[in-house]
């Protein structure tokens, strides 16, 4: 959630001060004695250079010159880079008095130093807030928030969110809970629902969360509880404004929403350090996956178009976190012409559920039945991962047409990232024939979540790859 992108902010704006601070000695030395050696002096330079950095680093920690970056003024950022560069100061100063080093420093090179880093480091700030902003607001990343409020108060929520640095978020729907304006737009956003839709309505679109908004007292009979716990089931996080309401339940942080101090409840709030992790593990086994895919293509590709015309790469459009559509790539295991036949099938469909499920398809090629035992046709999903529509691990990648089946509860499945494996991979498949089923071993997913269990998931798919036991 916000802490993820709090979390990314801070090691961001530290490690980019930190360069700042080696590239500054750097050009300061360059530019005094006409090089960069910094083991002039018996490596006094390079002992003033680390001392620099622990000293920066400490009085990051000390002054939190990376808390509410995105939230500084031009002279707020100017007081912060100041506040690093008086720690710095202070602990080379001192070293060098007490170490009697200081004579044989330099006092022009510390002169260029201080004048390079506030240069780099004031408008190299200033140019990263910028980007990330830019970046974020034209990414996936960028989150899409339904308001839930109240016709006196949507105005004045919305004018404080647009003076503040919202690069992670914006309000895309509405819905105010003491009047019907479904299909209206308050300042160019739609009013997608009212109260007694309003589930309905979110079901089939691209949410991340919810942001209620309804003030004390509650004077129009809002079932806030109900609210919360039919969002949860859903996996969408719900952010309550802190000063309307305080409810006793779990899974909740206290968040700012941009200028909003806001309690954020959920059914899954995981910590940002494990997310971190998570899709470290999925650059990486994307990596290796892709460069395997490649070698095994070089192989199956050939057989495919063999068999039968048609692309030897098969795309579909699924639906993966929080609802966003993606394409997803696989080694074509049927006809070409298998899409267009599955309407004369659906009598035969053997899964109880949204899903199509029949145990002898007549679709399924030769070269398919066997790249489909042993899971090779899902290979090409390696791209996927490193595009980041998918996770190594995950719930299954639904299509459009079973997400528009689905009850309230079930989207839930959505609010992870989906996978190329996962408990319903590894759980014997082939003998699953209730939907039901099959969410539930997401849903077990979603709240036993941890990177052990994923590393566990990922070696119990690879034996499932060998033996083709459970997959069909």
């Amino acid at each position: 959630m916000f802490q993820k992108e709090n979390l990314i902010k801070h090691y961001m704006f530290l490690l980019y001060d930190m360069a700042a601070v080696l590239v500054s000695f750097l050009l300061a030395s360059l530019i005094r004695f006409g090089t960069m050696d910094l083991k002039q002096n018996d490596g006094l330079f390079l002992q003033v250079l680390g001392l620099a950095l622990i000293a920066y680093f400490v009085g990051n920690r000390i002054f939190r010159l990376d808390h509410k970056v995105f939230d500084r003024g031009l002279f707020a950022e100017f007081v912060a880079v100041v506040k690093g560069e008086l720690c710095i100061a202070m602990v080379v100063l001192f070293y060098l008095f007490f170490s009697k080093e200081a004579a044989n420093y330099a006092r022009l090179q510390m002169i260029y130093f201080f004048t390079i880093y506030f240069i780099l480091s004031y408008f190299g700030r200033l140019l990263m807030k910028r980007l990330i902003a830019v970046y974020y607001k034209s990414s996936r990343s960028y989150k899409q928030i339904l308001l839930v409020t109240t016709s006196d108060k949507v105005d004045s929520i919305l004018e404080k969110i647009e003076t503040t640095n919202n690069w992670y978020f914006k309000i895309a729907y509405i819905v105010l809970i003491d009047r019907n304006a479904k299909g209206e737009t308050i300042q160019g956003i739609p009013v997608i629902a009212n109260v007694e839709d309003m589930l309905e309505e979110t079901k089939n679109i691209a949410l991340d969360d919810v942001f209620l908004n309804i003030g004390y007292g509650n004077e129009h009979n809002f079932d806030v509880r109900r609210m919360l716990h039919d969002f949860q089931n859903m996996g969408v996080i719900v952010h309550v404004n802190v000063d309307a309401l305080e409810l006793d339940m779990t899974n909740k942080r206290l968040e700012n929403l941009g200028f909003f101090k806001v309690v954020s409840y959920s059914s899954n709030l995981y910590e940002p350090g494990q997310l971190v992790i998570k899709r470290l593990m999925d650059l990486v086994g994307g990596l290796i996956g892709l460069l395997i895919t490649i070698i095994v293509g070089i192989f199956v590709v050939p057989a495919i178009k063999l068999e039968s015309k048609g692309p030897a790469i098969y795309t579909s459009t699924r639906v993966g976190k929080n609802g966003r559509h993606f394409k997803m790539y696989k080694f074509r295991s049927m006809y070409a012409d298998a899409d267009a036949r599955k309407a004369e099938l659906m009598a035969q469909n053997e899964m109880q559920g949204a899903m199509f499920k029949m145990e002898n398809d007549p679709r399924i090629t030769k070269v398919g039945k066997f790249i489909r035992k042993h899971s090779i046709d899902e290979l090409p999903q390696f791209l996927n991962v490193l595009k980041g529509d998918m996770s190594l691990v995950g719930t299954r990648p639904p299509t459009v047409e079973e997400v528009e089946q689905y009850k309230t509860e079930q989207k839930r499945r959505l609010s992870v990232t989906p996978g190329i494996t996962g408990l319903w991979q590894v759980s014997g498949r082939s003998d699953i024939y209730n939907f039901d089923e099959i969410v539930k071993l997401d849903l077990e997913y979603i709240d036993q979540w941890s990177i052990g269990l994923d590393i566990k998931l990922l070696f119990k798919t690879i034996a499932v790859m060998f033996t083709g036991e459970g997959a069909k």
